[in-house]
């Protein structure tokens, strides 16, 4: 009876340990124990059903965060589907691998589960940053783009020079001098609000200067406004108003409300953060000299993965679980400490952080479904890492792992097209 009481015991343990399917029947001629071991193996099999159904529900949670964040801006479609697939791909080969990497292990596929689910959702606080902030192409884009408020400013100016021609204001050789120079100042505002090229000190004092020829409005601008408009138009001005044909203005500032101070710290979150939410000002964007994005907006799409990080840390996970905050917030951060949210180091990034780094750039340097930029070839992609790697960004060895086990070539017959798939020389990518 000892024996089979210690059978009993020992199955007992195996469910503690969650080895439903390691359950065996203790065989005995005893009843009652042969109906507890019974019991046993019922309760092992409705538990493995539960926590396989719980499994399921978590994975379609999951995956349904992450396809809706792809498919709310065209510029990140299948980013968080393949992101997921190449850092296990990495992973699986290091799990593997018997030489730098052989202190490294997942414990269990629970680790190896947890590590996927941060790297599914490990851009899901994407979802609370506005579209046209992510998709912003232009300068002056917001919701749309406003450079056609300022032509219309430039056809009102045009119309007063014509009205002051036909009223011998000025000469036909005066109208015309000054038409040209609207046209060319126009153009030149317009090549500057597309911001595919450095604007340079010159071309900025360019702007500001273009900026200071007055027109003047007739109409009240603060009619048909919503209410939170309304308390951004503090003054009303006397009409007809002077108005700058580039200007910014008051009213162009959406301040940060609510913005709670000790939560960023207590989060440990070391990005600075813009005064304001948002800036509009017509002068302010257009002098923007690299790129489309204000600090402001740069801000707001680098704190997704703070909110990545605020989401999955409220979630009251499991302990087998415990690191998915982890593993998702963590792919923007640099080994030299550089990186964002919370400027961790290389000793404070474990294996899996780091692997999700490099998964995470390797994707977006080759993905070729975003529609403003051209997707690179792997060498080229590679070449930029050998240098991220050089200089700190990314870990060394497990690039250099990445590109010695070729994981970048499985990758790529799998998700990138066939142009894109060109030889790679190993001594350009050498670190």
């Amino acid at each position: 009876i000892t024996k089979q009481i210690h059978k009993l015991i020992e199955q007992n343990e195996k469910i503690k340990r969650r080895e439903f399917n390691k359950i065996n029947r203790v065989e005995t001629a005893i009843v009652e124990l042969y109906e507890l071991s019974l019991s046993l193996e019922d309760m092992a099999k409705n538990l493995f059903k539960y926590e396989k159904d719980q499994e399921a529900l978590i994975d379609s949670i999951v995956k349904l965060i992450a396809n809706a964040i792809d498919n709310k801006s065209k510029y990140t479609a299948g980013h968080c589907k393949r992101v997921p697939k190449l850092a296990q791909m990495i992973l699986h080969k290091l799990d593997k691998n018997e030489d730098i990497f052989k202190d490294f292990r997942f414990r269990d596929e629970l680790e190896k589960r947890a590590f996927e689910i941060g790297a599914w959702l490990h851009d899901c606080g994407k979802i609370t940053t506005p579209e046209y902030v992510v998709d912003k192409a232009t300068k002056l884009e917001t919701i749309y783009n406003r450079i056609h408020e300022i032509r219309t400013r430039f056809e009102v100016l045009l119309r007063d020079l014509m009205i002051k021609e036909l009223k011998a204001e000025i000469t036909k050789e005066e109208f015309e001098k000054e038409k040209e120079k609207l046209f060319d100042d126009f153009e030149f505002i317009a090549k500057v609000n597309i911001g595919s090229e450095f604007l340079s000190d010159g071309d900025i004092k360019k702007v500001k200067d273009i900026a200071n020829r007055v027109w003047l409005r007739y109409f009240d601008d603060t009619l048909g406004l919503s209410y939170e408009e309304q308390k951004r138009y503090k003054e009303k001005k006397k009409l007809p108003a002077v108005e700058k044909l580039l200007d910014d203005k008051p009213s162009h500032i959406i301040p940060r409300d609510d913005f709670n101070k000790d939560e960023y710290a207590k989060f440990g979150f070391t990005m600075k953060v813009p005064q304001n939410l948002y800036n509009l000002g017509e002068v302010y964007n257009l002098t923007i000299q690299r790129g489309t994005l204000t600090d402001e907006e740069r801000f707001k799409i680098n704190e997704h993965i703070v909110m990545t990080i605020k989401m999955l840390e409220s979630i009251p996970f499991p302990d087998i679980y415990k690191n998915v905050a982890k593993y998702a917030g963590t792919h923007h951060e640099h080994i030299d400490g550089s990186g964002y949210p919370k400027g961790l180091k290389h000793d404070e990034l474990g294996i899996p952080e780091r692997v999700m780094a490099i998964a995470d750039i390797f994707e977006a340097l080759t993905a070729s479904d975003r529609p403003y930029k051209k997707a690179k070839t792997l060498s080229e992609a590679l070449k930029i890492m050998s240098f991220m790697a050089k200089d700190g960004h990314i870990d060394k060895d497990i690039f250099e792992f990445f590109i010695k086990e070729k994981i970048y070539l499985e990758y790529a017959k799998v998700y990138l097209k066939p142009q894109q798939i060109d030889k790679v020389d190993i001594t350009n990518t050498s670190v």
